[in-house]
């Protein structure tokens, strides 16, 4: 069984990257990589859900027979984040909310010199106009998303589990949204990575002020990931 892994810091690790921007050997995907024959993380700081859908849809749409592939999908919050694309420079990049700059990873196009003012102008753009981005078309979006890799996973015969960062990146079973009650809830973890990663867990993060989860944190997160794969005979 091969394991892929994508979402934002939480899983691509907070520091520690070198070079090469790969997540470090302590993130809990690469704790758990040896009970699998390979493992693939494309999870990035700061990423979006948009970006999670996307590159996940592009690496196993060059998969010819991904039958042996278990994804892991880690959800991050869908109001604060969002991923745009410039044309000229056929480049996707990200928006944080609270970061002044725009959002790279491995995948975009970098080889300017320095970042293009478009960019900011757009993400400007994108900030202005929030307010016609009600909260309710956030989580509409969302639910969008959780469905369509949901649906391609099961056509293309990919097992695969979603996990919360936390009750914000969660669709409640109760939710109204007409396609949540399609939404198959075996593949759901209902713990969500905050509620045993948080303030009140003082030695699983890094600090007072980073809720990131630490070295210690990562290996609690694969433990608690392995026994739920366990339990679905996933492992």
């Amino acid at each position: 069984m091969k394991l892929f892994v994508n979402g934002c810091s939480f899983t691509h690790g907070h520091r520690d990257w070198g070079d090469s921007m790969l997540p470090p050997a302590w993130v809990w995907s690469n704790v758990m990589s040896d009970r699998f024959d390979e493992t693939v993380n494309l999870a990035w700081q700061g990423g979006s859900n948009h970006r999670v859908v996307r590159t996940t849809l592009e690496f196993f749409d060059n998969i010819k027979d991904p039958s042996d592939w278990l994804a892991i999908i880690q959800w991050t919050t869908p109001y604060s984040r969002t991923e745009l694309y410039d044309a000229e420079t056929n480049t996707y990049f990200g928006y944080c909310e609270g970061s002044p700059d725009p959002v790279f990873d491995l995948t975009a196009n970098t080889k300017f010199v320095t970042i293009p003012k478009d960019f900011y102008r757009t993400i400007e753009l994108y900030k202005q106009t929030a307010i016609i981005r009600s909260h309710t078309v956030l989580e509409s979006n969302f639910i969008y998303q959780n469905f369509l890799l949901s649906e391609y996973f099961k056509r293309r015969g990919i097992k695969f589990v979603f996990m919360s960062l936390s009750s914000h990146s969660f669709i409640h079973p109760e939710n109204n949204h007409p396609l949540v009650k399609y939404l198959s809830r075996e593949h759901y973890l209902d713990t969500t990575l905050t509620s045993f990663i948080n303030p009140s867990t003082k030695h699983l993060i890094e600090s007072d002020t980073d809720y990131h989860p630490n070295k210690a944190g990562h290996k609690v997160v694969a433990n608690y990931i392995t026994k739920e794969l366990e339990t679905r005979n996933y492992l």
